[in-house]
């Protein structure tokens, strides 16, 4: 463990020299294997020159390498303007590079401060209206999960997705309810053992969150069932109604053979009631695999229950998202309940503490070495 504290205190957090502090920056990949990418910017720069008119095309070049005008890069081409950087349509104030990918496609990446990139990932994950405990939590979350992913991404092009894969990444404008959130809380992060944790959320448990071996097949200690208060959801209860005939099809068009008499029932379910493995047309699937097929947007989560009326096949199921970590509308029950965003962080994440990042980056200083 004293490796990964180490690193954690001098690579990626704040350096501290008298009153002076750098702060760690985050690499988003924005926009991922496009075929084309536009950017606009006032007094735009490729590389340090300039780019008349503001505007510029960039495609894939054989190598693979990045065009974009009289520029031709086997590597990150760096993009700069004075303002925001716009790229397919989306206003970006960090650091803005275009890769080229093994696949012969561009990738996006824009380098953040961390305190910048919180507020937009707090931005573009919750409502700025809710309880302010809940947008502390919100914040402390998605600073403990940049962290966690910058430890993990070393030598890889970007640290996060700014999507759903990772945390959503919002371009607008921040609501000033998020920016004192983030504020308020700077620096702070969940710890177990001295290290940033998986720090994973999702909008709604169903009443009991999923523990991490139950969704990715590792057990970690601070991802553990627990119950979340979240019945105010609008998602604690859905339902999802497909005729057999398309369910066969999609599973046929997804390369799983079926058979033509086959039903649809569940065959395992995990400690916290969601489905491990499900019978569907023959085939045998498990809950995630069923929910990716049918789609996560209707298919909110493998907590749920199936019903078979002739040719129509109803799930009714409860929450959404994987179920593990915190739970988002759990988050701001607590808060409205009056419970501190310590709190509601040490109620989803067992066993962990909120840190602060001055006083990891400080002990070294201090002839203290790695805790």
């Amino acid at each position: 463990m004293a490796r990964v504290r180490r690193s954690l205190a001098v690579l990626l957090l704040f350096v501290w020299s008298g009153s002076v502090q750098a702060e760690v920056e985050v690499r988003v990949r924005v926009e991922a294997g496009a075929t084309k990418v536009r950017v606009v910017g006032s007094s735009l720069r490729v590389d340090g020159r300039p780019v008349a008119g503001g505007k510029l095309l960039a495609v894939p070049a054989p190598g693979p390498a990045v065009r974009a005008g009289e520029w031709v890069r086997p590597g990150s081409l760096p993009v700069a303007a004075e303002g925001p950087v716009t790229v397919q349509g989306r206003p970006h104030t960090g650091k803005v590079a275009i890769l080229p990918t093994p696949k012969g496609e561009l990738d996006v990446v824009t380098t953040v401060p961390l305190e910048a990139y919180v507020e937009r990932a707090v931005a573009g994950e919750i409502y700025a209206s809710w309880p302010m405990e809940a947008l502390k939590a919100q914040a402390v979350a998605a600073r403990t999960y940049a962290l966690h992913m910058c430890e993990q991404s070393r030598g890889a092009p970007f640290d996060v997705e700014g999507s759903v894969l990772s945390q959503r990444y919002a371009t607008g404008p921040v609501h000033e309810r998020v920016r004192d959130a983030v504020r308020s809380t700077r620096g702070e992060f969940l710890a177990f053992e001295g290290e940033p944790i998986l720090a994973a959320f999702h909008t709604t448990a169903g009443g009991q969150t999923a523990a991490s071996e139950e969704v990715w097949g590792e057990s970690l200690p601070y991802l553990k069932r627990v119950d979340s208060p979240d019945e105010e959801s609008p998602e604690y209860f859905w339902s999802y109604q497909i005729e057999m005939e398309e369910l066969r099809q999609a599973l046929a068009e997804a390369g799983v053979p079926t058979d033509s008499d086959g039903g649809v029932r569940v065959l395992e379910r995990t400690p916290s009631g969601r489905v491990a493995r499900v019978e569907v047309a023959g085939a045998e699937l498990s809950g995630r695999e069923l929910r990716q097929l049918l789609g996560l947007g209707a298919f909110r989560s493998t907590l749920f229950e199936v019903r078979v009326h002739g040719d129509q096949v109803r799930f009714l199921g409860s929450g959404a998202g994987h179920g593990v970590g915190l739970s988002q509308w759990g988050a701001r029950e607590m808060a409205r309940q009056g419970r501190t965003y310590r709190e509601i962080l040490t109620h989803y994440f067992r066993g962990t503490g909120v840190r602060s990042l001055q006083d990891v980056a400080a002990a070294p200083a201090r002839g203290e070495g790695p805790r």
